[in-house]
């Protein structure tokens, strides 16, 4: 026996195809995972308010009851991992490290070094800290010598015509000035009124070494030689003016 099922259409459907879906409730749940999950308040946001504010002001290690310092600190010990608080940490060595430079390079020896110890409370094992304190030691250890140039030397570059003497006087200033420089194995920085001068002044100590002088131009007065080398300068005789 035959069974006809008339106007039924079902057979006809793939019985494969996945259940239908419903974009609206689907939609809501791919929202709902794209998007952050509730606004996140750091506990330790009033700490972390006060260390920025303690920056701003650089106290950075001092007071200690409210520097930037102690203000990690206490955010640390309840959260070892906290990020921001080990990043507040970086920042005040960066700080001090940049102030120590700056000390160093203008020769103030003792307020770089009280930088450094500063520094040093944040983290003494700190690479960074024993670079700066080791570039300070010889920096210490480093001799200067300034020669302040004569006039007449300066005036007798510009002169149209030299006399004979005038030239041997040149040549032989700034011979004995060249070869104090050689003999100390010396770097040297040169300030001059202008471009022009202080080229002129290394061409003539340069022309007067075996090796290429090794020196840096400055604009600035007086005009002057400046030597560093690593001796004591105390013991190195000035060069005397003829």
């Amino acid at each position: 026996m035959v069974l006809i099922l008339a106007g039924c259409n079902s057979l006809t459907a793939p019985v494969t195809d996945p259940p239908a879906f419903d974009s609206a409730i689907g939609q809501s749940a791919a929202e709902k995972s794209q998007q952050p999950s509730a606004y996140y308040r750091d506990p330790h946001q009033g700490l972390l308010d006060l260390a920025d504010h303690a920056l701003k002001r650089q106290r950075l290690t001092q007071p200690a009851a409210t520097s930037a310092l102690t203000y990690f600190n206490l955010i640390l010990i309840k959260d070892p991992d906290h990020q921001a608080a080990k990043a507040g940490l970086s920042n005040i060595i960066n700080q001090y490290l940049e102030w120590a430079l700056r000390a160093i390079e203008a020769a103030n020896y003792a307020e770089a070094n009280r930088f450094l110890e500063r520094a040093a409370r944040v983290n003494p094992k700190s690479s960074d800290i024993a670079a700066m304190a080791d570039r300070l030691r010889r920096k210490r250890e480093e001799g200067r010598l300034t020669e302040i140039l004569p006039p007449w030397l300066l005036l007798a570059r510009n002169a149209p015509v030299q006399s004979l003497a005038d030239q041997t006087q040149v040549s032989a200033y700034l011979r004995d000035l060249a070869q104090t420089i050689e003999a100390r194995n010396a770097k040297v920085a040169i300030y001059s009124h202008d471009d022009a001068e202080g080229r002129w002044l290394y061409q003539q100590l340069n022309a007067n070494t075996r090796s290429r002088l090794r020196g840096t131009l400055k604009i600035d007065t007086p005009s002057r030689i400046e030597m560093h080398f690593p001796s004591n300068p105390s013991t190195i005789p000035p060069v005397e003016p003829l």
